[in-house]
């Protein structure tokens, strides 16, 4: 009988601390919500950049970059004159290949075709116009866009972020309200990728030697600058008490 009444409080001590733990561990599982924040700040672009090539073909590989070379001299040396800091041209590309066409399933040699792309940087907007009929003037023959940007961008990502967050803690403030509990601290916030939207002017390609077409048909180049804008995009989870 006593060893029996001993095992029978050993069992009943083993059972209270189980029931202890059980208890323990529902008062401590956290109820959350998760929700998505967005913020975005719109600024007035203050720089702009120009993306230009020279174009020349020849049945004469020599006769085609010497060319090019003249040309695309032509229209650096005026753009410089403009008052365009030499540093901020810079090539993008240059390439040399030679078209071939076939006839009869025979491989017929074409012109050779030399493509000397460059990007032109402007600080001040009042010259984008210039810069491009400018190039055009002096032997350019493809514009292939005209990007507007800003130039102290940290800024205005650090108050986008800030209206993200802002943001997601309203839209997990009204649910918490809604489903009758008060909202608590913020456990994780994660941030996408920021989504950068300058404004960006595509320009219709001539073939070499041709005359250039801009999407807008005048005798100048208007080109407004507009705003950009910056966008972040957050993933916030919240406690609820």
């Amino acid at each position: 009988m006593k060893r029996f009444f001993k095992l029978s409080i050993t069992l009943a001590v083993f059972s209270f601390f189980l029931t202890g733990c059980t208890i323990k561990t529902m008062e401590n599982n956290r109820r959350t919500v998760s929700v998505s924040g967005a913020g975005t700040v719109e600024v007035e672009a203050d720089n702009a950049t120009v993306t230009l090539a020279v174009i020349t073909r020849s049945k004469d590989v020599s006769v085609a970059a010497d060319e090019n070379a003249s040309k695309m001299t032509k229209v650096q040396d005026a753009i410089t004159l403009l008052g365009i800091p030499s540093e901020n041209i810079t090539t993008e590309g240059y390439t040399v290949y030679q078209e071939h066409n076939y006839s009869n399933g025979k491989n017929i040699p074409g012109d050779y075709n030399v493509t000397n792309r460059i990007k032109i940087f402007v600080k001040d907007l009042s010259l984008v116009s210039k810069v491009i009929d400018t190039s055009l003037k002096n032997g350019a023959n493809e514009l292939q866009s005209c990007q507007y940007g800003i130039s102290n961008k940290d800024m205005y990502v650090k108050q986008a972020r800030i209206l993200a967050v802002q943001n997601a803690q309203e839209a997990a403030s009204l649910i918490a309200g809604t489903g009758g509990a008060v909202l608590g601290k913020i456990l994780t916030v994660t941030e996408h990728k920021n989504s950068f939207s300058g404004r960006n002017f595509a320009m219709k390609s001539a073939a070499a030697n041709d005359e250039i077409v801009l999407e807008s048909a005048a005798a100048s180049t208007p080109i407004n600058a507009g705003k950009t804008s910056i966008t972040i995009n957050v993933d916030a989870t919240f406690e609820l008490k």
